[in-house]
């Protein structure tokens, strides 16, 4: 790839589409973000028409030629459907490989799943840098991690590597993923922890706000303790079973980490044989999307194993 080359990264999202071109050193040519529509169809289709702009505008302002297309997405795509991304309508009937390439033509398509994309980033950019093996883990309203091994994303068999949320708390748990339940993601899960506050406490504010209220109002705090144990045992077993070097905590939650590291270090320093380093992401905005243009730029697949 030249220099005055570009690539499109795009990241499909609940809530919005992020959509940038970016040139061979990865910054930003263009960028737009596009809500997601209710349905999937007319949401990948009104994402796509921005994105096929942004290409031809940034033909015009940056020249070069239209290399490779990065994209970050909810679940698991396959060839005919996406497994596990029920936030948007059809959205895991969507056959998304297939509507990129009808739309890009013959132009190099790289497609992962949003939490493993951003590792991606804080791999090439970011908080990953130089740390073998690497665990990212995303902390927000999805719970998921993506390991990292000789500066490549492991995805797994199916894909599905990383798919923590579907971690059972106890040996007494009866329902799991075939019964469309993530026991680890409904109590730690930024959703649900809104959710339950609501409910046990009537508190209508998001996770991240009753985080940061937890270190001045003691009913809160003691609320939210069995939350932190429950994340600290879950990704102490994890960190004990992988040994990384360093652990990469993103997501919406990694925004109040001064409160969330103080268990996480305690239960590491007690139990995990060699301790790693946990660090904040470097990427607190557009994760996925830096993701989708580091996949691009990696010319098919050169950062996923």
């Amino acid at each position: 790839m030249k220099d005055e080359d570009f690539v499109l990264g795009m990241d499909f999202g609940g809530t919005k589409t992020a959509i940038a071109t970016a040139d061979a050193r990865g910054e930003i040519i263009l960028h737009d973000n596009v809500p997601t529509l209710p349905d999937a169809e007319q949401a990948v289709s009104r994402a796509l028409e921005v994105a096929q702009e942004l290409v031809s505008r940034s033909r015009r302002k940056h020249g070069g030629e239209f290399r490779y297309v990065g994209v970050a997405t909810m679940g698991i795509t396959q060839e005919t459907k996406v497994l596990f991304a029920p936030n948007v309508n059809g959205w895991e009937q969507l056959q998304l490989p297939r509507i990129l390439r009808m739309t890009f033509g013959g132009i190099p398509i790289v497609i992962a799943n949003d939490v493993k994309s951003a590792a991606v980033a804080e791999l090439k950019w970011g908080a990953l840098r130089n740390a073998d093996p690497g665990l990212f883990v995303n902390l927000g309203t999805g719970i998921a991690a993506a390991l990292c091994v000789g500066g490549r994303v492991i995805q797994g068999a199916q894909r599905a590597s990383g798919e923590i949320a579907y971690n059972p708390l106890t040996e007494y748990d009866v329902q799991g993923v075939r019964s469309g339940v993530a026991p680890f993601e409904e109590i730690v899960g930024g959703g649900w922890i809104k959710h339950h506050a609501r409910e046990q406490l009537g508190l209508e504010m998001g996770a991240g706000d009753i985080l940061r209220q937890s270190k001045h109002n003691p009913t809160i705090r003691a609320w939210i303790q069995p939350i932190l144990r429950t994340l600290a045992f879950q990704l102490t077993s994890l960190v004990i079973a992988l040994n990384p070097a360093r652990v990469v905590i993103g997501g919406g939650l990694s925004q109040v980490h001064e409160v969330i590291f103080p268990s996480l270090l305690r239960s590491f320093e007690e139990f995990v044989p060699f301790p790693p380093e946990l660090t904040v992401a470097h990427f607190q905005h557009e994760a996925g999307l830096m993701g989708a243009i580091a996949l691009a730029l990696g010319e098919v697949e050169g950062y996923l194993a």
